[in-house]
């Protein structure tokens, strides 16, 4: 949202979506440092800092730019700068959720973590998570019970992550909050089928985009939500939240429409009456097994893209 590497951004429109996602009750607001470097924190403070006793702010700290590089930074030091960056940025005295980004190869995660149990101690943060961690180092840093929330990049084309939230609700170890639901927006924009992101676009570095067989797949997918009264993303949301390791999915949308249109499957809950336990089988009875079935088949030609690649 901040305006670097995603393509075109328009200010107002951003502001305007914080704004539309407030004004339908949305309380929680995922940012990071390191997006738009820093960008997307100053967003944030623009429209949220009156009524910022209102909102859940998380934030994440663990990599930097330098010029046009980006950096691993999560020594105890390096976090606690970046801490007091993002407080800046966002114009707060604290912050909701501060996260561990990425593990540092350089820095023992449990020296990052460490850092992060000390700024919740000093009264900075109210609580600390981490995100892009496997199974062993969930495992190894958070104890049965702890409920850590823990980003992670999930959706019908990253099944092999269904792992990972698997080891970390076993032991009510973490809190699953699913980044990247749609794939930086291949699985819910038509129109990469037929046009490739930007020369500086960062979805360039993605062979996702890239995959003929998968963008087929994925033609089929568009043309079953095209006779549906749902949004492709909205669906996706649906299916998300019809797995029961998934607790929590951040979406991340730039606009207005793009939050109207997540938020479909929230009257879409609501007109069904659905229970958590029942999801997944409503959706089947009311939308039909074919296009489940179709986003195994997306899910296996992507996994394959993504080994050939």
């Amino acid at each position: 949202m901040g305006g670097t590497g995603y393509g075109r951004t328009d200010t107002r429109l951003s502001r305007k979506g914080i704004e539309t996602a407030f004004e339908k009750g949305i309380r929680h607001f995922d940012t990071a440092g390191f997006y738009s470097k820093g960008n997307s924190e100053r967003l944030l403070r623009l429209e949220l800092s009156a009524v910022r006793k209102e909102v859940f702010i998380s934030t994440k700290g663990g990599l930097v730019w330098e010029g046009n590089r980006v950096l691993h930074r999560a020594a105890p030091s390096d976090l606690g700068q970046q801490l007091a960056q993002s407080l800046e940025r966002l114009g707060t005295n604290y912050i909701d959720l501060f996260q561990l980004h990425w593990p540092d190869p350089r820095v023992p995660i449990g020296e990052s973590l460490a850092a992060l149990k000390e700024m919740q101690e000093k009264g900075l943060i109210r609580f600390w998570g981490a995100g892009n961690l496997n199974v062993g180092e969930i495992r190894d840093h958070f104890l049965p019970g702890s409920l850590i929330p823990l980003q992670t990049p999930f959706n019908p084309c990253r099944r092999a992550a269904h792992d990972i939230l698997r080891a970390g609700s076993r032991g009510k170890r973490t809190i699953n909050c699913i980044v990247s639901p749609f794939e930086q927006g291949l699985l819910a924009n038509a129109r990469f089928l037929d046009s490739l992101p930007g020369k500086k676009d960062v979805r360039r570095r993605n062979p996702l985009f890239f995959c003929q067989k998968l963008k087929e797949k994925l033609a089929a997918f568009f043309d079953i939500i095209e006779r549906m009264d749902i949004s492709a993303s909205a669906f996706l949301l649906l299916w998300l939240l019809g797995i029961k390791e998934v607790d929590v999915v951040i979406p991340g949308p730039r606009t207005p429409d793009q939050v109207e249109k997540l938020l479909q499957h929230t009257a879409w809950l609501s007109c069904n009456d659905i229970r958590e336990e029942t999801l997944r089988d409503v959706m089947i009875e009311r939308f039909g097994p074919r296009i489940f079935t179709l986003l195994d088949e997306i899910g296996a030609d992507a996994a394959a893209c993504l080994e050939w690649a």
